[in-house]
């Protein structure tokens, strides 16, 4: 068989899931036309909350605490972020520590890393999660990839994508009741208010900070900074803007050259809101373990600031 026919073979060994393919435009186009209609001082405001609550339960919990484990913290806290990164909705723990951790064993090679931009923006952004390879949502597969998490009842629960679409539903409901009880100066019911909450907090929350974390995937593999060197081709990039609104998850060449630092934002300048929220469970005394990329480290993996932007070579390294 050739390289080109074995290639053909993985591209085609996908599966469309019409189900998440159909909601997932669906509550999108929702989310995109509904806050024009329905908005309030409150909503908005719970809308921020809630993006800040979910997205740092991502980018604290999901990913430098279980994916590369950064830092370690009491098993009731562990409990407490894993449920706040959840309520994104962008699956369980074991399936997004099992993706990352395939990312970074086989960063930007074609069908083998799930989401690289070398496979077209449409793929990255959003087309590896409804296009689904087998090696990618199968769970006999993926679950060997977090070993360390599979034996908690509570991630198992996460890691049934049924709960994903129960678990959405059930926020779509409660910030439905919630907006129209806090618009009311619960006294009665606000139906506005009501409509408001469920437009920003139960459909705009989840969309933003699906495309947000998708930003990573597309924009900091592409566009950016390389101050250090990372291993193969992997073309990992910062990203000043993109970090902004992903609380400093996107200072990725960072990342990708020092994986198991806690801290992303090297550098003063650099902000890493998720950084500090782990500095201060660390002075609290709830976070031990805390692992920082040396000085001694980063001088020996800079690369000399004349190539810090040029890209790496396209070609695709050896299995």
């Amino acid at each position: 068989m050739s390289p080109t026919q074995a290639v053909t073979e993985e591209r085609q060994a996908t599966r469309l899931d019409v189900t998440f393919t159909v909601l997932n435009l669906g509550s999108t186009l929702a989310a995109i036309v509904l806050p024009f209609y329905y908005h309030s001082l409150s909503a908005v405001v719970a809308f921020l909350v809630m993006y800040s609550v979910c997205g740092l339960g991502l980018t604290a919990g999901y990913h430098r605490l279980f994916a590369h484990r950064s830092f370690w913290v009491p098993k009731w806290l562990e409990h407490l972020i894993a449920i706040c990164g959840y309520l994104a909705i962008q699956r369980g723990p074991i399936f997004w520590v099992a993706m990352h951790r395939l990312h970074h064993l086989r960063v930007e090679e074609p069908w083998k890393d799930p989401h690289t931009p070398r496979e077209g923006i449409w793929h990255v952004h959003f087309g590896w999660i409804q296009n689904r390879r087998e090696d990618v949502w199968n769970p006999v597969i993926y679950r060997k990839l977090a070993p360390d998490l599979v034996n908690d009842p509570l991630y198992l629960w996460m890691d049934e994508e049924r709960h994903d679409y129960l678990t959405s539903f059930l926020l779509l409901i409660f910030s439905y009741a919630l907006g129209g009880l806090i618009g009311a100066g619960f006294t009665g019911f606000d139906v506005r208010n009501a409509m408001a909450f469920l437009a920003w907090v139960g459909l705009l929350n989840r969309v933003a900070l699906l495309h947000a974390f998708g930003f990573i995937n597309s924009v900091c593999h592409r566009l950016g900074g390389r101050p250090f060197h990372t291993r193969g081709i992997d073309d990992s990039r910062n990203n000043f803007l993109v970090a902004l609104i992903i609380f400093g998850e996107v200072w990725h060449n960072n990342h990708h050259a020092f994986p198991t630092s806690a801290r992303q934002g090297l550098r003063w300048y650099q902000i890493d809101v998720a950084w500090y929220v782990i500095s201060a469970l660390k002075r609290l005394g709830l976070a031990t373990k805390v692992k920082v990329a040396s000085a001694d480290a980063m001088a020996r993996k800079a690369r000399p600031p004349m190539n810090r932007l040029r890209p790496h070579s396209t070609g695709i390294a050896s299995p």
